[in-house]
Parts: C-alpha cells; structure tokens; sequence
C-alpha cells in the first residue's frame, strides 16, 4: 500500500510537472510571435504612423511670407516715388473656424484607436493560430506513437501467427495478413512525419522563423470552459476587433462633424511692413508703412462641394453603424458555434478515457490471448487491435479539436487584449 501511494505521488507530481512545461513552451511560442512576427510588425507600424497623424491634423495650417516690391514707377527706380516699398514683407495665416481642429484632430485620435485595436486583434489571431497548430501538432505525434505502438504489437503478433503456422494451428494467410497490416502501419508512419513537418513549417512561420527545431508535445493543457453568458459578457466587453469596428463608427461620426464644421468660411489675418526708400521736400527720410488685412474663404460652390462631403460623411457614418452590427451579430453566432463545438469534444474525452479505451484494451489482449491458444480468428485479433489504436488516436484529436477551440474563444472574448494594444 506504502509504494501505491509513492507512485501516486509520483504520477501526480510527474503529471504537473509536465503540463507546466507544456504551457512553458506554449507561452514561449507565443511570445516570440510577438516579437517576430511579420503580420503583427506591420500592424505595429501602422499604429505608430496612426499616433503620428493626430498632432498634424489638429494644428493651425502653415503661415505664409511673401516678399514683394509694391508701387514700382516705370522707370524702376525704388527711391524716386514716395509711395515705393521695398521690400514689403507680409505674412499670412489662416485661422479655421471655431472647434474644426478640434474635429479633425478627433478622427485621427479614433483611427490612432481602431488600430491600436487591430494590432491586437492580429496578436490574438497570430496566438490562435499558433495554439492550433501546437494542438495539431500534439494529435500527430500521439498517432505517430500510437503507430508506432501497433507496430511494435504487429511484430509480436507476426513472429506468433508464424510460429503457429510452423505447427500447423493456422493458416499461411494470418501470416501474410499481419506482414501486410505491418506495411500499412508503416506506410502511415511515413505519410505522419511528413504532415508532422508541414506542421513545423508553419509553426515557424507563425512565430517569425525561417526554421523551427523539432518540439515535444507530450501533453495539452485543456482549459475548463467557461458558462457562455460570461463569454458573450467578455466578448462584448474586450473582443478588440468589435472595438476597433466601434473606434471606425466614432471616427466616422466625427467626420460627419468636421465635414459640417469645414463648410463654415474661414478667417484669414495678414500683416505687412514695406520699407520706403524715397525722402521728402525737406530731405527726411519717407516713413516706413504697415498694411492690415483680414480674408474671408467664400464657399460658392456649397452645394457642388461642402454639401457633397457632408452627405458623404453622413453616409460613411451610417455605413459604420451597420458595420458594427454586423460584426457584432457575426462574432455572437462564431462564439456560440465555437462553444458548442468545444462542448461537444470536452463531453467526450471522459467517455474515450475512462470507459472506450479501458475496453478495447480488454478486449485486445483477450483476443490475444485467445489467439495464441487458437481459440480465435486472426481476422477478429487485426479488428481488436486495430480498433484500439484508432480510439486512441481518435481521443488525441478529440483533445486536438478542443484545444483549437478554445484557442478560438480565447481570441473571440480577447484574452489579454489589453496587452496586446501596450496597455499594460
């Protein structure tokens, strides 16, 4: 009883320890991705350029300075006409009207926030991926070993039926059956390492790499599932692409405000100092003179042209509500179907573990052993054993499919998507 419990212990440590490792090496996949990553450095970039766009739209338009020579006589001369200034400096500046910096500035500020949004919905859609692919790749090498597990139990049922043909207790054709189910399993081991390889390949790929040594995925890590309610409650919440839809309608309906405020006339001020060079009667010096002007922009072409961009920004506005109802119902339905997917699979994995697999494996070594005695077919023995690699097989992609699945509800509520956007 002493050693039953040591190796319990044992078990349950080794088991810990294992899934710990296991979500070790996933985490380290993921966080390379985060660094390395093509498709989230771009996403990055933009959203720098993005931020870079707010503080230009929100500023005064560049002032103007000309340099002219006003009331220039016929002859040229700049000192022989008292009205003459040479050189006159003016400067210019446009003033927009009330609030339309402001406006504008906003849209850039709400498109600066959609893509900081993006760039974490394409960490989560890169962390997804790579989740799926670890998963896919847990269910290929499980079947490796189990292949290569009835292989092993294919030699030993080849060197019995051949030693019962020897003595007469079945026929040639058990032999050449076993040998033949011997060449299929290897034909499938073939066939598995090299779809093991493309997994490889685009897990490299996932994380920025031109190449990936080979990992162990001895174990998944299935997570518990969450009740839907506080999922459907997480997605509206934090699902970073319906917010980034959100920040789109907002930059639009601030667009709708700029295109109004930008139909109003703006103000122009100017300021000129012109220097003359002519002197009076008595010899002195002719003043120097300022000018002042104010401009107004006239908007004659209102209805070909201010009106147009407001119906335009009216319509963008409305196509952004829209917008986000649509993506909105779309990503309740893909959560539901997710969740009731991942359902599913969870529900099975008992059913595999603890009744199926325990029986075929019964049932296996009965026949077996039934076999060795003559008290079966070897035809029944293939099937027993052949049922039992593909119900284990089966469970590693049921916990596969699982896995994936819950790799998508994560990405579906935004796990973590604060971090992802550099809030945290």
């Amino acid at each position: 009883m002493f050693i039953s419990k040591i190796q319990f212990i044992s078990l349950f440590v080794l088991s810990i320890a294992t899934s710990a490792f296991a979500q070790s090496q996933l985490d380290s996949l993921v966080a390379t991705a985060l660094r390395n990553n093509p498709e989230i450095k771009m996403a990055r970039y933009e959203s720098m350029a993005a931020k870079s766009r707010i503080s230009p739209a929100a500023q005064l338009p560049d002032p103007q300075l000309k340099v002219a020579a006003m009331n220039v006589p016929s002859n040229f001369s700049l000192t022989a006409d008292g009205m003459t200034m040479f050189p006159q400096l003016t400067i210019m500046q446009m003033f927009p009207w009330f609030s339309k910096l402001s406006a504008a500035g906003d849209v850039k500020r709400f498109g600066f926030d959609a893509s900081k949004d993006r760039l974490a919905n394409t960490a989560l859609d890169v962390a997804a991926n790579i989740k799926k692919v670890y998963g896919e790749i847990y269910q290929t090498q499980k079947t490796i070993s189990y292949l290569e597990y009835k292989k092993s139990l294919l030699n030993g049922v080849v060197k019995v039926s051949e030693q019962l043909f020897a003595v007469g207790q079945v026929p040639q054709q058990d032999v050449f059956r076993a040998t033949a189910e011997l060449t299929m399993v290897q034909s499938d081991l073939i066939n598995m390492n090299g779809m093991l390889k493309q997994q490889y390949a685009e897990l490299a790929a996932l994380i920025g790499s031109s190449e990936l040594k080979a990992i162990e995925v001895d174990t998944l890590v299935l997570p518990q599932l969450q009740p839907l309610p506080t999922l459907e409650t997480q997605l509206m919440d934090q699902n970073p692409y319906l917010s980034q839809v959100s920040n789109l309608k907002e930059a639009a309906k601030a667009q709708a405000t700029f295109a109004r405020k930008d139909a109003v006339p703006d103000v122009s001020v100017g300021v000129s100092y012109g220097y003359r060079g002519a002197l009076m009667p008595n010899g002195a010096k002719v003043p120097n003179m300022m000018n002042f002007e104010v401009g107004l922009s006239l908007p004659i072409f209102y209805g070909a042209k201010q009106q147009k961009m407001i119906d335009e920004a009216d319509f963008m506005k409305r196509a952004a509500d829209q917008e986000y109802s649509s993506a909105e119902l779309s990503l309740q339905s893909q959560l539901r179907s997710m969740y009731a997917d991942a359902e599913a699979q969870y529900q099975l994995v008992p059913l595999y573990t603890k009744e199926l697999i325990p029986q075929y494996e019964a049932t296996y070594n009965s026949s077996l052993s039934a076999y060795s005695v003559g008290r079966t077919t070897f035809a029944m023995l293939i099937d027993n054993l052949t049922t039992l690699i593909n119900t284990k097989i089966e469970l590693a992609k049921i916990e596969s499919v699982y896995f994936s699945a819950t790799a998508e509800i994560s990405k579906l509520v935004g796990e973590n998507s604060r971090k992802y956007r550099g809030e945290e």
